[in-house]
């Protein structure tokens, strides 16, 4: 079954000291890119996070907040440096005065460097990766289990829309029966008039069953065909398939084209038009598909 590219997925995980949240949002993208975003820095779990996402959601383009809050500030995570936010209260008084800037140092500017906080010890560290883990576990399990179900719905459409080109391509089978000896009457008819017997008749008509030959869409109904089935079947599998799904397209609607060049009816005209409409839609939403 089909999976979407998109959706949204959301874990929390609870610590004595903290609480972790991570939020998950995914959309198209070609390959599995994963962008980090973290309230406290902890930058050195950011590869293993990514790769672990790269793993279980194989493409999109995924956004991936990390959120880190503290229960209180007795005991927590967070403890000030002193000396550290004497230092840069003091860098950005110097950097006021070659500035020329007149308004005051206020709390948020303090704040705004992670640097006055000491880092956490070894062990709050081993707890705090273990908190985010788990609440990327929970993240992940979301978001999969959202873009399962989007996937259904695309399926669903999909589907439908395959199976009405299957009907298409039957209609063209139809129509376009004993169409080379149609086309062979019509040129020979034509050919005729314009070289009133100037060429022999034998051979004449040899000529014109090639060329009518080649007005045969036999071939491209097959493939056609073919193609289509491969394609309902790739839509089963529980695999990705995207891009093998968007290869098929691209080979469906090149079979499709080629019949309007060979073909002279007006009704499999019609119908390839039709056929072309819905290889766009279905095409719109294969983009969405992992």
């Amino acid at each position: 079954m089909l999976h979407s590219m998109t959706g949204y997925g959301r874990g929390e995980s609870i610590g004595h000291k903290c609480v972790v949240s991570i939020e998950l949002r995914s959309v198209n993208n070609r390959y599995c890119d994963v962008i980090m975003r973290n309230n406290r820095g902890y930058m050195a779990w950011d590869e293993e996070i990514k790769k672990s996402i790269q793993k279980r959601l194989i493409r999109g383009k995924i956004f991936c907040n990390l959120h880190i809050e503290e229960i209180n500030s007795n005991g927590g995570l967070s403890k000030l440096d002193a000396e550290a936010v004497k230092n840069y209260a003091n860098l950005l008084g110097e950097i006021k005065k070659y500035a020329g800037i007149d308004e005051p140092i206020k709390l948020n500017h303090l704040l705004g460097n992670s640097n006055i906080f000491l880092q956490p010890s070894k062990e709050d560290l081993e707890v705090l990766k273990k908190l985010a883990f788990e609440a990327l576990e929970n993240a992940i399990k979301e978001l999969a289990d959202m873009r399962s179900d989007e996937g259904k719905k695309l399926s669903l459409d999909i589907v439908e829309r395959m199976s009405n080109m299957q009907e298409k391509v039957e209609e063209i089978e139809k129509l376009s029966v004993n169409n080379s000896s149609k086309q062979f009457e019509k040129l020979k008819t034509r050919v005729d008039e314009l070289l009133r017997n100037r060429i022999e008749p034998g051979k004449l008509d040899h000529e014109l069953a090639i060329l009518s030959d080649k007005l045969n869409i036999t071939e491209e109904c097959v493939r056609l065909k073919s193609h289509i089935k491969q394609f309902l079947t790739y839509i089963e599998i529980d695999e990705p398939v995207g891009k093998r799904l968007d290869f098929l397209l691209q080979e469906i609607n090149r079979e499709s084209n080629t019949i309007a060049s060979k073909s002279n009816e007006n009704g499999i005209a019609h119908i390839i038009v039709e056929m072309k409409n819905q290889i766009e839609s279905v095409r719109e939403q294969v983009q969405n598909v992992v």
